[in-house]
């Protein structure tokens, strides 16, 4: 009901004469209008004074006072048709609910609208009929703008405060519920709070364009239309609005939103725009970069939405423009709010990853302290589907990183402010990223060497990194608005990785690209392998330091021809090789130094013979062969005096394949590997159908017997030549005899050519054979050799079972 409720003073009009016209009615006020005196000449003999008109007045208050209980009306639909700078139409449909069952008609009603005292503007609505609970009212009014500061005053507190505080003051032809009622002034106040905003439920976005360079306006701007489902039953014609979003008191962006015109229907396109502005001055600059600061640290933004000042747009009445410039609202704007899709994998996204240098630096003495000095680039090609075409360079990039344990505590700091990285932009949302880091350090925290080691180990041994990574970053960028520097920018990574549990070397020729990547998600390439270009690795030296029947020890000197910009320095190192699960060798390195250029390294090699297991004489036959080679590289305790990777290689376990067929392969291999030439000359002479070989033994340390030889020649791998089988410790042998070393077999001395006398050799009767070889004589056949062979090194029985592809035979008589 309304708050008060107050009769006309003059309750008791002077009876009109017949010739007395109707009274006129200003808004705000009214008078009861009479009819015909016929009908009022038995009313007026039945009141002969003033307490009669009350006492008829009273007998009719019931009826007002169901009437004013009942009148609080149910929105049924609304439609906002029209808003100038003089008045704002709309039409309403109606619907009384606890109206009763008599129907009621008010001839007329004025009401005034006031705002702090002022009066906003009035309305007129005439012949209002309620026939009952169930009937729908419709109205279509005209709402008369009488002070518009007023009304701006109105507007931009509801939008601030979200209330409604206004009152209203109105007069009532009351005539429709007695014939001789009088007009009745209400006078109501508001003050609530408005309800949450009826949901708005975002359904498409369509036709999204750039954001792009805006001649106009400047800054980038981003075009697109907004599909949103409202509340059925409420329609509207919004004019176009211009907003401004600051931050910090500064503005930092403009949009654009409208005409909308909102269908009953509840679904409607709403055109939008949004400028983002030039950069004009630091503090402007400061207020974006603490912005950026704040949504990377997941707190959103604390942006301020008001309209824009109402010189800069005509296209909504001048009331409205200054309302809403008043009206200042605050919004929380975070990434999580932002339609950004399902971006692609990071496989997807990032391509031609190219290392340029790459050294490595681990030591015992600095075993928590690893280094690196690392450089090269990156092509990042975002998806733009809206047709994006902003400026946007990272002039340099400078973190302070730190890693994290599965508690988020830091155990290691990552030190990377001696070199920034750099982003170009060359083409839109494509990104060539470079940096060089000259001393890329890790420092364990003091305390913390077990996490450290804790974490080596998981992604050594179990093949999964679960790291996190959190620090800062100072980034300086080059826009389409201007210069962005921010720093102490906050960032944090979750790394939770699977890695390979086996790698090959390598299974295909690199004819565009030498993957090296395994352990990343997306491929690391190197430009294409000019074969001037390809590393060179030559055993200038084999030394034997100890030999049993069950090892043979030994230090192998390497020539590294290194043209690329890759390299590594250790300490010490030694693995385990298994084939097949027997133990074949340990391999080790000390003092471990590769740069560009030539290198020098010292490979120790135990070598374990197991003379009678048949898988060593598979290894060797299958190396030989060119065959694939699978191994296993296992560590061990003590297998290096670098403390963490000492702890984490203890149970480390990895499958490797190995390829020998393209060890030696300039074209085709991603190493040339040269071992030294032992067979010098082999003569198979027709006459007496016997060979012999000339021998360069490049074994130092100790000596080398040849004890006996089993062989089968083939040409081109399966037309058999003949057969060879000799003892040399058995078969009586003048020149051995008289040197007194028969026993052992036929000694290769070390660096000097040794000739084996002519060894006898059962030819294969198919003619088939016999005519390659005829048509050999005085050249040279290709032959392909299986030999088994018996051989003593110092004192190590080796049975070695090797297959010879193409090896050249002189053919003589």
């Amino acid at each position: 009901m309304p708050d008060n409720i107050n009769i006309s003073n003059d309750i008791l009009p002077p009876l009109p004469s017949p010739e007395q016209q109707q009274l006129q009615s200003s808004p705000g006020s009214a008078v009861i209008n009479h009819d015909s005196e016929s009908e009022r000449a038995p009313l007026l003999l039945a009141l002969p004074d003033t307490a009669a008109y009350v006492l008829y007045i009273a007998c009719h208050v019931p009826s007002i006072i169901l009437a004013i209980r009942g009148s609080e009306p149910e929105l049924v639909s609304g439609s906002l048709i029209d808003m100038s700078d003089e008045s704002i139409v709309f039409s309403a449909c109606l619907r009384f609910p606890h109206w009763g069952s008599r129907p009621a008609l008010v001839p007329y009603a004025n009401a005034t609208v006031f705002h702090d005292g002022d009066a906003v503007g009035w309305i007129r609505i005439n012949n209002l009929e309620v026939a009952s609970s169930q009937a729908n009212l419709s109205i279509h009014e005209v709402f008369h703008i009488s002070d518009k500061l007023a009304l701006e005053r109105l507007v931009s507190d509801v939008a601030i405060s979200r209330r409604v505080a206004f009152s209203i003051r109105a007069t009532v032809d009351l005539s429709g519920f007695g014939r001789y009622l009088p007009v009745v002034f209400v006078r109501h106040s508001l003050n609530v709070a408005l309800p949450p905003p009826p949901a708005i439920q975002l359904v498409a976005v369509n036709d999204l364009k750039g954001p792009s360079p805006d001649a106009a306006q400047g800054g980038v701007t981003a075009r697109a239309t907004i599909l949103v489902a409202l509340p059925n039953g409420l329609s509207a014609n919004i004019d176009a609005l211009r907003f401004d979003v600051s931050y910090n008191g500064v503005t930092i962006a403009s949009a654009d939103i409208g005409p909308v015109s909102v269908a009953a229907t509840g679904a409607t396109s709403i055109p939008a725009s949004v400028n983002l502005r030039q950069i004009a001055d630091p503090q402007h600059e400061d207020a974006l970069a603490d912005m950026v600061r704040g949504i990377a640290a997941g707190k959103g933004a604390k942006l301020s939405i008001m309209g824009a000042p109402s010189k800069d747009y005509q296209t909504a009445p001048l009331w409205l423009r200054r309302a809403l410039h008043m009206a200042v609202v605050p919004v929380n704007a975070s990434l999580a709010q932002l339609p950004l899709g399902q971006l692609p994998s990071l496989g997807v996204l990032v391509n031609d990853v190219v290392v340029n240098r790459l050294y490595a630096f681990w030591s015992a003495k600095d075993s928590f302290n690893p280094r690196a000095s690392l450089a090269g680039h990156a092509s990042v090609r975002l998806p733009n589907p809206a047709d994006t075409d902003v400026t946007l360079d990272v002039e340099s990039l400078v973190g302070r990183l730190e890693l994290l344990d599965d508690e988020l505590r830091a155990f290691a700091i990552v030190d990377t402010t001696a070199a920034p990285m750099f982003v170009s932009q060359s083409a839109p949302l494509v990104f060539n990223v470079s940096c060089d880091f000259d001393n890329l350090g890790l420092g364990v925290v003091a305390g913390r060497e077990q996490e450290f080691t804790y974490t080596m180990k998981k992604a050594l041994v179990d093949r999964h990194l679960a790291v996190g990574v959190n620090g800062s970053l100072d980034i300086s960028l080059l826009t389409s608005i201007g210069r962005l520097r921010v720093n102490r920018l906050l960032v944090f990574a979750s790394i939770d990785y699977r890695l390979e549990s086996s790698s090959s070397l390598p299974t295909q020729a690199a004819d565009d690209a030498l993957d090296t990547g395994s352990l990343a998600e997306f491929p690391v390439r190197q430009r294409k392998l000019e074969p001037s270009k390809t590393p060179e690795i030559r055993v200038s030296r084999i030394h034997i330091t100890n030999t049993t029947k069950r090892l043979v020890a030994a230090e192998i000197g390497l020539d590294i021809d290194n043209p690329f910009s890759y390299g590594a320095y250790m300490s010490d190192l030694a693995l385990m090789i298994r084939y097949s699960g027997l133990h074949i060798a340990t391999v080790g390195v000390k003092e471990l130094s590769l740069e560009r250029g030539p290198n020098n390294a010292t490979v120790y090699i135990d070598f374990y013979n197991h003379p009678s297991d048949p898988r060593q004489q598979m290894l060797f036959l299958e190396a030989s062969s060119g065959r694939r080679v699978d191994i296993e590289l296992a560590g061990f305790p003590n297998c290096t005096s670098i403390a963490p990777l000492e702890a984490s290689l203890r149970n480390f376990s990895q499958r490797v394949s190995i390829d020998p067929s393209r060890a030696g392969n300039r074209r085709s291999g991603p190493v040339s590997f040269k071992l030294p030439r032992a067979l010098h000359e082999a003569i198979f002479h027709i006459f007496g159908i016997s060979a012999e070989a000339t021998i360069v033994n490049p074994v130092s340390g100790a000596d080398v017997w040849l004890q006996s030889i089993e062989a089968i020649g083939y040409y081109k791998g399966d037309i058999p030549l003949g057969t060879l089988q000799y003892n040399f410790t058995s078969d009586a042998l003048d020149s051995l005899a008289s040197s007194g070393n028969a026993s052992k077999g036929f000694l290769m001395p070390f660096n000097r050519a040794a000739t084996t006398p002519r060894l006898p050799i059962t030819a294969n009767e198919t003619s088939i054979g016999w005519d390659v070889v005829r048509r050999a004589i005085g050249g040279t056949l290709d032959v392909d050799v299986l030999t088994s062979l018996q051989v003593l090194v110092g004192n190590a029985p080796l049975n070695l079972t090797i297959l010879g592809r193409g090896a050249p035979v002189k053919v003589r008589f």
